[in-house]
């Protein structure tokens, strides 16, 4: 997980990636699993000799019209079934997780990094440094490419994983370097070149930092990734986000000192690799083009850079906010003169911080980072539009309904409000929750905390309240401090529900109208 965004990105439990194979999860009722006796708990280890790596490898593998399994069940018996079926047929069955063997972790030292502003005391699953390009292609995380061998190439081209995610940040490889926290940073231009000969896509994200990342490096970066479409089928540039936290509560105030958070023993203790000290002197960083040497050349990292990493961390304002929007706007209209399509975005985060409108659909395309928060407000509004239209005029009884949120998208949800507030029997209060456990930085609804939100219920003079999907996990389960709805409600001494989007919003109001038992 890279910064803080609209949410928080899957993340696999470890404790139950085994490395044995798929563990079963589920199986399907009447479905060709449940016919050949699987049951939750049994194991696959293999299909025709192949051992599973993963999902991947699984789907690939199934989809044989004579396959044979190696099963071991839950007491520890292994068993081979083969089986005739449709190349089309799936067994029917989920597994507990994804991944069946070692999650693939990150080796870079992003000054940026969420999960160096964590505190100490939350899930083990929260300080994973995963980098592994099979969530890439499975769930659209969005990974870096600097820990891949010649084997997952390979296996990239064989398997067509298409498309995937890449962190780019800068594509020049100086400030690359920089932004990743280590010297020796493949070219990403060259990596996405050999996909596309793969006839792999990517789409691309630009973590944006005030003065390091920004202006003509950020330029530079996006006229690069257009010269690269269609390999590149999109551009997200998304603010930095920052919180009050770093490891242990380490506060560091410029790009150095955040990238050797990563180097501590605190924190090197929590992650599986062990990585190389900046200050190794045999380090060295690929120059940019017609760039002169950097300082002295037996010197450290850090040293030879100087000035460079001594550039504050800081989050965005909002005349700065609005200067990237200026960047983007002529490069969308330039690609959808010559493209067709608008291929280069600026999340929402950025035009809620400048107090721009939000553009209209088209411009987000067919929203391809969505998930990135790049276009979810837009599709919220539109979808609030219509969905508004099936509203109830009046509820069975007098309520009061709070609307919790994050402070960014507050103004949003006044919109909203405004509207619920015209049907009979209902008032609607927007709850803005500042983010007191993160820092009031953080503002997106993503990033709320449970033992923020109950307090702010109690003192809303609500009797409902209406959380935001994005601020539990994605089984919807737990919020990022390991409270479920069902918690909050209890703590809040009120009944509370979770919507995502606007047409839940729209059905949670007609149960209201039909009934108080909601």
């Amino acid at each position: 997980m890279s910064r803080l965004g609209a949410g928080v990105e899957y993340q696999p439990d470890v404790k139950r990636i085994t490395g044995e194979g798929g563990v079963i999860a589920r199986v399907a009722e009447q479905s060709l699993g449940e016919h050949i006796g699987l049951q939750p708990g049994d194991i696959i280890v293999a299909i025709d000799g192949q051992r599973l790596r993963d999902v991947i490898d699984y789907r690939f593998a199934i989809a044989e019209e004579r396959v044979t399994l190696l099963i071991r069940t839950a007491t520890g018996d292994e068993r081979e079934i083969t089986i005739d079926k449709d190349p089309d047929d799936d067994l029917g069955i989920e597994f507990t997780e994804p991944l069946f063997d070692r999650l693939r972790t990150c080796n870079n030292k992003c000054p940026f990094c969420f999960l160096t502003q964590m505190p100490k005391g939350f899930r083990k699953t929260l300080y994973l440094k995963d980098d592994d390009y099979r969530l890439s292609f499975l769930y659209a995380n969005f990974v870096t490419f600097t820990n891949l061998t010649e084997a997952d190439w390979e296996r990239i081209e064989r398997q067509r994983l298409s498309p995937l995610h890449i962190s780019v940040h800068a594509t020049d490889p100086f400030w690359r370097a920089i932004m990743l926290g280590k010297r020796d940073v493949p070219d990403v231009r060259e990596q996405i070149r050999r996909l596309g000969k793969m006839g792999i896509r990517v789409h691309t994200q630009i973590v944006a930092c005030p003065q390091v990342n920004d202006g003509e490096v950020l330029r530079q970066s996006i006229e690069d990734l257009i010269a690269l479409h269609p390999i590149v089928e999109s551009i997200a540039v998304v603010p930095v986000g920052l919180t009050k936290f770093r490891f242990e509560g380490k506060a560091p105030k410029t790009i150095r000192a955040a990238i050797q958070i990563h180097e501590t023993p605190e924190w090197i203790d929590t992650n599986w690799e062990r990585q190389p000290l900046w200050e190794d002197p045999t380090a060295t960083i690929p120059l940019q083009s017609g760039s002169q040497p950097l300082h002295n050349p037996e010197m450290g990292f850090c040293s030879r850079l100087g000035a460079v990493t001594d550039i504050p961390l800081r989050c965005y304002t909002p005349v700065e906010a609005a200067a990237v929007i200026d960047m983007i706007e002529p490069y969308q209209r330039r690609c959808y003169d010559q493209l067709g399509l608008h291929l280069v975005y600026a999340s929402d985060e950025f035009y809620l911080l400048a107090g721009r409108p939000i553009p209209p659909a088209e411009v987000y395309d067919d929203m391809p980072q969505y998930s990135n928060g790049v276009g979810m407000v837009r599709d919220f509004l539109d979808t609030w539009m219509r969905a508004r239209r099936r509203l109830p005029a009046r509820i069975a009884r007098p309520t009061q309904l709070a609307l919790v949120c994050g402070t960014l998208i507050a103004p949003v949800m006044e919109q909203i409000a405004s509207r619920l507030n015209r049907i009979e029997n209902l008032t609607v209060r927007v709850v803005p929750v500042v983010n007191q456990f993160f820092g009031e930085t953080v503002t997106v609804s993503g990033l709320l905390t449970a033992q923020d939100v109950i307090p702010a219920l109690r003192a809303s003079g609500c009797d409902r309240a209406l959380l935001p999907r994005v601020m539990f996990d994605y089984t919807g389960e737990r919020s990022i401090d390991d409270h479920s709805p069902a918690q909050i409600s209890l703590a809040a001494g009120m009944p509370v529900a979770v919507a995502g989007e606007a047409t839940e919003l729209v059905r949670y109001i007609q149960a209201l109208a039909r009934s108080d038992q909601v």
